[in-house]
Formats: C-alpha cells, sequence, structure tokens
C-alpha cells in the first residue's frame, strides 16, 4: 500500500483511538477501591457503584430523564413526522422558512435556547414544570427526526401508498399500513437520536432545572463538590446502557440499516 493509501486509514485509527481511550480509562476508574479518581485503579471495588444507588438523587434523576426523554421522543416523532410529510409532500408558501425554522436549533447556541426558554416560559408562569423541560426537548429534538425522516420519506417510491388508495384504502390506512413500515428503519433511526439527544442535554437543561432535575445536571452537580470515583460508574452505565441500545437496534433492523 502506498503512503497515499496509509493515510486514511491512519486518520481512521488515530480518530477510534481518541474515541476509545477516554471510555477505557473512565471504565477502569470506576472500579478504583481508592477514594479518588486514578488510572490505573488501585485495587478493584464496586463501592463506588453501590454509592450511585445510595445516594437517592442519582436513581431519581435517572428515572426523571429516562420518562423525559421517552416523553420528547414520542412527541417528537409525532410532530416530526407530521412536518416530514408536509415538507417532503407538499409545496406552499413559505416551505424553506419553516424548514430553516425547524433546524435552527442545530445553528443557535444551546445556551441562548435555554436562556430564551427561561425568560419566556416565565412570563407565563410555568419555567418551573414538566411542560415547560418537555417543550424545551421538543425543540431540541424535533430536527433530528424530521431530517431523518425527510430523508427516508424522499427514498420512498410513494407509488405504493398510491397503490393501496386506488384498491380502497384511504390515505391515512395506506400511509399507517404501507408506507411506515417501509420506513421503519428511518423511524427507529430518529427515535434514537431524539432520545439519546434528549436524555444527554445538559447546556440548554440547567436553565429550566428546579427541584426535578435530569441525571446529567445532577452529575454535574456532583463532581463540583466530590472527586470521587461515583461519576464514572455512572458513566461506565450510561456506556453500557448505549451499547446496549446499539446492539437492539442492529438485531432489530440492522445497523448499517439505521445507519444509512
Amino acid at each position: 500500500m502506498n503512503r497515499a493509501g496509509w493515510l486514511p486509514w491512519t486518520i481512521t485509527g488515530f480518530t477510534l483511538l481518541c474515541m476509545v481511550v477516554p471510555m477505557i480509562v473512565i471504565i477502569g476508574t470506576s472500579f478504583n477501591s481508592g477514594s479518588e479518581m486514578a488510572f490505573p485503579p488501585v485495587g478493584f471495588s464496586l463501592g463506588w457503584y453501590a454509592n450511585i444507588f445510595q445516594r437517592e438523587q442519582f436513581p431519581r434523576s435517572f428515572q426523571f430523564s429516562l420518562l423525559l426523554a421517552v416523553f420528547s421522543t414520542l412527541v417528537s416523532l409525532t410532530v416530526g413526522m407530521l412536518c416530514a410529510v408536509a415538507l417532503s409532500r407538499y409545496r406552499f408558501f413559505g416551505k424553506n422558512a419553516v424548514a430553516a425554522a425547524i433546524n435552527s436549533p442545530l445553528i443557535v447556541p444551546q445556551v441562548v435556547l435555554g436562556m430564551g426558554f427561561l425568560v419566556l416560559l416565565a412570563q407565563i408562569g410555568i419555567v418551573s414544570s414538566l411542560i415547560g423541560l418537555g417543550l424545551l426537548h421538543l425543540v431540541l429534538t424535533l430536527p433530528y427526526t424530521v431530517r431523518v425522516l425527510v430523508a427516508s420519506l424522499a427514498r420512498f417510491p410513494s407509488s405504493l401508498e398510491e397503490a393501496a388508495v386506488i384498491h380502497g384504502a384511504n390515505r391515512f390506512v395506506a400511509f399507517v399500513r404501507v408506507t411506515m413500515p417501509c420506513i421503519k428503519p428511518g423511524i427507529v433511526s430518529a427515535a434514537i437520536f431524539a432520545f439519546v439527544t434528549s436524555f444527554d442535554n445538559f447546556t440548554a437543561s440547567q436553565f429550566l432545572a428546579w427541584d426535578r432535575t435530569t441525571l446529567p445536571i445532577e452529575i454535574y452537580a456532583y463532581a463540583t463538590l466530590e472527586t470521587d470515583p461515583t461519576i464514572c460508574a455512572i458513566s461506565t452505565l450510561l456506556i453500557v446502557m448505549t451499547t446496549g441500545i446499539v446492539v437492539l437496534a442492529e438485531r432489530w433492523i440492522g445497523l448499517e440499516t439505521v445507519t444509512g
């Protein structure tokens, strides 16, 4: 292999190394028997994993983050599907402006979004509520679901849906029973993007947090006060959870189909 051929492999290998090594350090540190973060670990202990469940804030914030992410994903998929159908199948005045508005959270800094929601919701009196935080996460996740679903609908041959309509099905039934099963990989991909974006969000969510905080906010608050490996133990569990989601996606519809 010539020198030019080695360059892509070298860059790819270096990129993978930068991605994997920090996770190895975090996982190793989580088993450290000492009271400080150290790698390689000094001894072996599962005590920091037990410490997660001994602190009431961590299980409670995890449950809250999970419910919030599931709620945001379901609403984002529903709204995103409607927006994707409108953007991919219809022509109307201001279509480009609507698409730009939906994608704007990908451009606007999340600090600005969080502060904007804080000011707006404070004016209408729902700043410390699940509704306000849910609306924020809907805005954050909607661009991902719309972009993925628009791409899936663009690749779907609409003649199949038209054939179902010709044979007697109404438009809604044809869409649900013909189109949606065919674009299932796109729906799963959009759901994964939305769930991870909502569950991991910290920057914007911190502006609307109250006594019921999300897990990323609770992790940050703990890390500012303590230096023990508990945070590494939580991070390890999150890595396992994310890996499990990827494995389930691979077994269900194939990872190549989801990412394609």
